[in-house]
């Protein structure tokens, strides 16, 4: 997959929701984790450093494996990851401006990153209307 591929399915889905009901950066650090690696989205430089800076973000949890738990909505919903609260601050900023102006720059024409305009816990990508981005 490919930033080309992400910018085909926003397209033709009329957008994409990374994420729904929360605000919990576990959740939305992993989301977004998830989506740069599926689409591999990693070769680019700026998703490069983002990734390596979720995965900073980030101790394990899991007493079984005492290896690194990658930061996947996997291993946060098995709780075997969590971001300690000496590293929320750096998750918040990470989350609310490297995340979200990387996703706003690889934003197909027509849509863009954000919040949903009625619902502030529903983050994705949104056809414009009516707006100039």
């Amino acid at each position: 997959m490919s930033k080309e591929q992400l910018q085909k399915e926003i397209i033709s889905k009329e957008g994409i929701i990374l994420s729904e009901g929360t605000h919990n950066l576990t959740h939305l650090l992993t989301s977004a984790y998830d989506l740069i690696t599926n689409y591999n989205l990693e070769e680019d430089a700026k998703a490069a450093k983002i990734i390596t800076d979720i995965r900073k973000c980030f101790v394990n949890t899991n007493q079984e494996n005492k290896d690194e738990n990658l930061p996947t909505y996997y291993n946060q919903y098995y709780n075997y990851i969590c971001i300690p609260d000496e590293n929320q601050e750096e998750a918040s900023i990470l989350f609310n401006e490297d995340i979200f102006n990387y996703f706003s720059e690889i934003s197909p024409e027509g849509y863009y990153f954000s919040s949903h305009p009625g619902d502030g816990s529903l983050f994705g990508w949104w056809k414009c209307e009516d707006k100039e981005f």
